[in-house]
C-alpha cells in the first residue's frame, strides 16, 4: 500500500495543477484517483483504505466512492463494507486499444520472440508516473499466465521505464524527474544514479536492460518511436536461468531491433 506521505503529495500535486489553471476540476481529479487507488494486489478497498491511499479526506472519500458506485463504476459489498471496481471501467481503455493497430501488427512477432526467449514480451506506453502495457505476449509453455493488458510498470526498476526514459525528450524528462523525486524523495538520489547509468547503456547500445535478483527475472527493452502520438516501448523478459552469458547482447537484442524496424516500417513512423 502507498504510505500516506506518497499518496498526499499525488493530492497535493493535483492541488498545484488546480492552482494554475483556474478551470481544473478538482473534484473530478479527485474521483479519478480514487478509481486509480485499486490495483490487482488489493482488488477491494474500504472508503478507509482509499482515504490512505489518495491523501482525500475520509467524507470526500465516502461522497466520491457512493456517487461513483452509483454511475456503475464501483460495485459495493456491503457485508465487507469495501467497494471494487465494475466493469463499465474497462470501457474507458477500450477506444484508445482499438485505436492502436500497432498492437495487432506486432502480435505474432511478440509471440515468437516469447517463445524463443522463454519469457514474456510486451508493448508499453506512458500513463502519468508509471507504464501501462497495451500488448504482451507469453512463452506459449511457460507455466504462469501472461501479465495482462492494463498492468502497470513502474519507471525505477523496470526496463520499460528506463528505456522509455532514455528515449524522452528533455522536457518529458525533467517530468518524469519530478514525479518519481515526489514519490520517493528518500530514494530518489539511488534512482537517479540507476536512470543516469542507464542513460550511457542506451547511448552505447540502444537497449535498457534491467535485473531483477529478487525475481530472478533479467529484462531489455527499446524504443519503438511515436505512434498515434503515444511513445511507445517494447521489453522482453525471461528467468536468468534462461541466459547464457551474450544471450540478450547476441540474440535477443538483435530480434528486438528488427521488431522494431517491422512495425516502423509499417506504420510508417520513425522515432
Amino acid at each position: 500500500m502507498p504510505s500516506p506521505s506518497v499518496a498526499s503529495n499525488s493530492v497535493e500535486t493535483t492541488a498545484t495543477k488546480a492552482e494554475k489553471d483556474p478551470q481544473f476540476a478538482y473534484t473530478l481529479a479527485k474521483g479519478l484517483e480514487v478509481l486509480r487507488a485499486f490495483d490487482a494486489a488489493s482488488p477491494t478497498l474500504s472508503n478507509r483504505d482509499i482515504a490512505t491511499r489518495t491523501g482525500i479526506g475520509r467524507q470526500t472519500v465516502v461522497r466520491l466512492t457512493r456517487t461513483l458506485a452509483q454511475l456503475g463504476y464501483l460495485r459495493y459489498n456491503e457485508s465487507a463494507a469495501r467497494y471494487r471496481l465494475a466493469a463499465p471501467v474497462l470501457s474507458f481503455g477500450y477506444p484508445l486499444l482499438c485505436q492502436l493497430g500497432v498492437r495487432q501488427l506486432a502480435r505474432p512477432y511478440m509471440q515468437e520472440l516469447a517463445d524463443f526467449a522463454r519469457g514474456a514480451v510486451s508493448l508499453a506506453m506512458r500513463g502519468g508516473d508509471r507504464l501501462v502495457l497495451i500488448e504482451t505476449c507469453v512463452d506459449r509453455n511457460a507455466p504462469s499466465g501472461r501479465p495482462d493488458v492494463g498492468a502497470g510498470r513502474h519507471f525505477h526498476d523496470t526496463s520499460l521505464g528506463h528505456t522509455y526514459y532514455c528515449a524522452a525528450d528533455d522536457a518529458e524528462r525533467l517530468e518524469i524527474d519530478t514525479l518519481q523525486r515526489v514519490r520517493d524523495p528518500q530514494g530518489w538520489p539511488a534512482l537517479q544514479k540507476r536512470l543516469a547509468a542507464s542513460r550511457e547503456q542506451f547511448k552505447a547500445h540502444g537497449y535498457c536492460v534491467v535485473v531483477t535478483p529478487g525475481a530472478g527475472l533479467t529484462a531489455i527493452a527499446v524504443p519503438v518511436g511515436v505512434i498515434e502520438d503515444e511513445r511507445i516501448v517494447l521489453n522482453c523478459v525471461t528467468a536468468q536461468f534462461n541466459l547464457q552469458p551474450d544471450t540478450l547482447q547476441t540474440q535477443i537484442a538483435p530480434r528486438l531491433f528488427n521488431l522494431v524496424r517491422v512495425l516502423r516500417d509499417a506504420t510508417g513512423r520513425h522515432p
